[in-house]
């Protein structure tokens, strides 16, 4: 008997192929279905975050405080995010996201031009919806709902685009 002989006896004597092969699939099997699960977990987490997304109600202004053609900056829903609000005519108040979805440079309502920028790179969004109309930028603004209530115009939530 050579030495590799013994050594392959040792082997099927003390480690079983089959059991370790056997082993190996189900445990492969079992990652398989566990990761999937926990894929599958994840996503579903994911879309129910945007949809069941709340947002708190805020006084962003009084009507009249801003004159038609003009804008004011406000944050919300949160403090680190600046919105603008416009507007434009006598009885439209519009509000989107104040931040640039190219690079997130500020925005500015050009009211001659009737047109919301971004002196950064030359993107122009529509003050009708908050769509690009020119430039780099890859999404619209991301709008925020806004009601009338008497005076106040309170800020609802916020509209991706």
């Amino acid at each position: 008997m050579t030495m590799s002989d013994e050594r392959d006896a040792l082997e099927e004597e003390f480690f079983d192929i089959d059991a370790a092969e056997q082993l190996s699939r189900r445990g492969f099997n079992k990652f398989l279905t566990l990761g999937s699960l926990a894929a599958v977990v994840g996503a579903a987490g994911t879309l129910t975050d945007g949809c069941a997304k709340t947002y708190s109600t805020i006084v962003v202004a009084h009507a009249g405080d801003i004159p038609v053609g003009g804008w004011k900056i406000f944050s919300y829903p949160a403090d680190a995010n600046p919105c603008i609000l416009l507007r434009p005519e006598e009885n439209t108040y519009l509000a989107y996201s104040r931040i640039c979805t190219h690079t997130s440079c500020p925005v500015f309502f050009r009211p001659e031009q009737n047109l919301i920028v971004c002196q950064c790179h030359g993107g122009a969004y529509s003050v009708v919806d908050g769509s690009v109309l020119a430039g780099p930028p890859p999404r619209p603004l991301p709008k925020i709902t806004l009601e009338r209530r008497g005076d106040d115009l309170v800020a609802t939530g916020v509209v991706k685009g």
